[in-house]
C-alpha cells in the first residue's frame, strides 16, 4: 500500500521538473540540461557533494517561476534581459515557504544575478557562488538553444566563446574555468541530447535520492507548489486549481468517501491541470472557440499530468484522479477513452468539479454563465452520459455550498 506521506524529494524535484519544462511547449527539459551541466562544472570545481546535492535539485527547478510560453521563449533565445529576476523573484516565493525545499529558494532568486552585480555582496559566498554556477549553465544552455539546428560538437566552439567573452562580469571566473575543463569530452555534450540526458537525470536522482515523511500540511504545500504555477499561466484560469480543489474535497465528504481520499482529491484537484503548462500561451488565452489544430494542443494536457505525477510514487491513484478528468463514463473522453467502472469514483468527482468552476469563472471566450448556466451545462452533460449522476445529485442538493467551494462567492452575490 502507498504511504501518501512518504515522499522521495527527488523524485518531487523532477516532477516539478517535468512540469515546468512543459512551459518550453518546443524547447523541452531545459531545466535538465542545465541540472546536468551545473552538476559536471560544480564536480569539474571541486565542490562537495552535500552541495552538489543542493546544486541539482535547485537547477532542475531554477525556472519554477516560469509559466508563460512567451516568457520561456525570451529566456532561452535571448543572452540577457531587463525582466530576468522577475521569474526568479516569483520562484523564489514559491519554495521558500515549502520546508523541505527552502535551502533552494536563494538559488533560485539569484540564478540571474551577474558576478559582477552588488547583491553578491548581500548574499552567503557559497550560496551565491551555486547561484552563479546555475547561471552559468543556464546561460549555456541559452546559446545551445539558438544552434538547435547545428550538431552540437560542431557548435560548443562558438558557444563556449561567448561565455569566455562574459568572464568576470556575467560569470566567476573560476566556473568559467570549470566549465571548459569539464566540456573538452565528447560525453558532456552527447549527454545533453534527450534520450541520453533522461537516463543521467535519472541516475542522478537515485543517487541524491531523499525520502522524507511529510505532514499533510507539507504534501498540501507541495501540490499548491504545482498549482501556483499553472495559475500564473493565465490571468484567466488564476485560482482555478483552487477552486477544483476546494469544490473536489467537499463533493468527496457528502458522497461519504473516507476522510483521507477527500484530503487526495483536494491534492488531486490542485494537480489536475499541471499539464497545460504545455500549451502555449495564445491558444490558453484565445478569445474565442479553438480550431481544431489548437484543440488538439488541449488535448494533450491530461496525457502530460499523467506522466509528471506518476514520477511521484507517493501521490499514487492521486496521478489517476487527477489525469482522468476530461475522460467520460460513456467513453469518448480524452486522453485514454476510458468508460464506465474504469473510471473510480474520485475521478469522477474532480471532473465534475473541473466543469463546475470552469463554467463559473469568466474566461477569455466568456464570462461566467451563472449558477442556472452551470446547472444547465452539468445537466446536459449528464444526459448524455458523460458525468456521473449520482454526483450530479449531489451538486444539486448542496448547489450553494458547491458555488462557494469553487468560486469562493455565495451564489447570491452574482448578478
Amino acid at each position: 500500500m502507498v504511504d501518501f506521506n512518504r515522499v522521495d524529494l527527488s523524485e518531487a524535484t523532477l516532477a516539478i521538473s517535468d512540469a515546468v519544462d512543459l512551459v518550453g511547449v518546443k524547447v523541452l527539459q531545459h531545466g535538465k540540461r542545465v541540472a546536468f551541466m551545473a552538476l559536471e562544472i560544480a564536480r569539474a570545481f571541486g565542490i562537495e557533494e552535500s552541495w552538489q546535492r543542493e546544486l541539482f535539485r535547485a537547477a532542475l527547478i531554477h525556472d519554477c517561476g516560469v509559466s508563460s510560453s512567451e516568457t520561456h521563449n525570451r529566456l532561452v533565445y535571448e543572452l540577457d534581459w531587463a525582466g530576468s529576476r522577475e521569474h526568479c523573484e516569483r520562484g523564489y516565493k514559491l519554495m521558500r515557504d515549502f520546508e523541505p525545499f527552502a535551502n533552494l529558494a536563494e538559488l533560485i532568486l539569484h540564478h540571474h544575478t551577474h558576478w559582477e552585480s552588488p547583491l553578491r555582496q548581500q548574499v552567503e559566498p557559497q550560496k551565491f557562488l551555486l547561484s552563479n554556477l546555475i547561471h552559468l549553465a543556464d546561460r549555456v544552455d541559452a546559446l545551445i538553444a539558438q544552434h538547435q539546428e547545428s550538431d552540437l560538437l560542431l557548435a560548443r566552439k562558438s558557444i563556449l566563446t561567448r561565455i569566455e567573452a562574459l568572464t568576470g562580469s556575467f560569470f566567476n571566473p573560476d566556473l568559467v574555468k570549470a566549465l571548459l575543463e569539464a566540456s573538452v569530452s565528447e560525453a558532456f555534450w552527447l549527454t545533453l541530447e534527450s534520450h541520453h540526458l533522461e537516463r543521467q537525470i535519472n541516475e542522478t536522482a537515485l543517487q541524491f535520492s531523499d525520502t522524507r515523511v511529510l505532514t499533510s500540511s507539507e504534501l498540501m504545500q507541495l501540490a499548491k507548489i504545482f498549482a501556483r504555477i499553472v495559475d500564473d499561466k493565465s490571468t484567466f484560469t488564476a485560482e482555478h486549481s483552487i477552486g477544483v480543489s476546494r469544490l473536489s474535497r467537499l463533493l468527496g465528504g457528502l458522497y461519504g468517501l473516507p476522510t483521507k481520499d477527500c484530503e487526495l482529491l483536494e491534492i488531486a484537484g490542485l494537480l489536475h491541470d499541471v499539464g497545460k503548462l504545455r500549451v502555449p500561451d495564445g491558444v490558453l488565452d484565445k478569445p474565442g472557440p479553438l480550431d481544431e489544430a489548437e484543440f488538439a494542443v488541449i488535448e494533450r494536457h491530461t496525457f502530460e499530468t499523467w506522466q509528471i505525477l506518476r514520477r511521484v510514487h507517493a501521490f499514487g491513484q492521486v496521478a489517476e484522479w487527477a489525469s482522468f478528468h476530461h475522460e467520460s463514463i460513456e467513453g469518448s473522453g480524452y486522453p485514454f477513452h476510458h468508460h464506465g467502472s474504469e473510471i473510480p469514483i474520485q475521478a469522477r468527482i474532480v471532473a465534475i468539479a473541473d466543469v463546475f468552476q470552469a463554467m463559473a469563472q469568466d474566461r477569455p471566450y466568456r464570462p461566467t454563465v451563472g449558477p442556472d448556466g452551470v446547472r444547465a451545462v452539468l445537466t446536459r452533460m449528464c444526459a448524455a452520459g458523460q458525468l456521473d449522476a449520482a454526483i450530479i445529485a449531489i451538486v444539486e442538493a448542496n448547489f450553494d455550498a458547491c458555488w462557494e467551494a469553487a468560486t469562493g462567492k455565495r451564489s447570491t452575490q452574482i448578478t
